[in-house]
């Protein structure tokens, strides 16, 4: 039989539930308000910002806030969205999720 090690009690995290989801609610993105405005945002802004500023074209496939908006940004002001590639803003909410801030607005240039 094989040998199998007892699991150890790990107080600094939480306690994990198979199925259960640790997202946020996402109720806003699913609004009928925000698709409109995202769909619209993006038929005005076909092409992915972080890729223009390095001289690439690539068609956006996400709005994005540039300010979160836990963090105090306006969902639906058009000053505090961009519009991004799938990578571009897989990166961006990564750094985010670990506490990162980008400065300057649209932030600063991804590494290729």
């Amino acid at each position: 039989m094989p040998y199998r090690p007892e699991k150890k009690k790990r107080p600094w995290r939480d306690d994990y539930k198979p199925f259960q989801s640790v997202r946020e609610d996402h109720s806003f993105y699913n609004s009928r308000k925000w698709r409109k405005t995202s769909t619209a945002y993006r038929e005005k802004n076909p092409f992915c910002v972080k890729c223009q500023e390095e001289g690439r074209i690539t068609q956006a496939e996400v709005t994005d806030h540039i300010v979160r908006i836990k963090d105090g940004g306006e969902p639906y002001d058009e000053r505090n969205l961009q519009a991004l590639c799938k990578s571009c803003h897989n990166r961006k909410s990564g750094k985010e999720a670990h506490g990162y801030k980008e400065k300057g607005g649209r932030g600063s240039k991804h590494p290729r």
